[in-house]
């Protein structure tokens, strides 16, 4: 488990700082439009929303949970040794699969398919 805890360490870190990135710019862009003088009242209020409304975040969010806990399920039943990249292969296909079927859900048919 002493593997773990500095990949945990140095990834929240780093979201950390690409968060607090993020909000700087979003707040210098988004005085920059103000004080040019853009006066559209629906552009202000999309730039100060904090998030767009996605009435699928549920159904995305328990989609990829399902398919996480069937990766899972998978490795119990997969031998692998213990310094084997087997089972992050694994889970990362099915967390994978879980976000194709969410984008095919929402899209309706395939990209192959063509409509009739």
């Amino acid at each position: 488990m002493n593997h773990v805890e500095p990949i945990f360490i140095v990834g929240t870190v780093f979201f950390t700082i690409a968060y607090i990135i993020e909000t700087i710019l979003k707040y210098r862009l988004r005085s920059r439009i103000v004080s040019s003088g853009l006066t559209d009242e629906k552009l202000i209020k999309g730039l100060f929303a904090s998030k767009v409304d996605n009435r699928y975040s549920a159904l995305k969010w328990g989609i990829l949970l399902l398919f996480a806990g069937i990766g899972l399920i998978v490795l119990e039943y997969v031998p692998y040794e213990y310094d084997s990249p087997l089972p992050y292969g694994i889970e990362g296909t099915f967390i994978a699969l879980g976000f194709l079927v969410y984008y095919f859900m929402v899209n309706g048919k395939p990209a192959g398919q063509r409509p009739e």
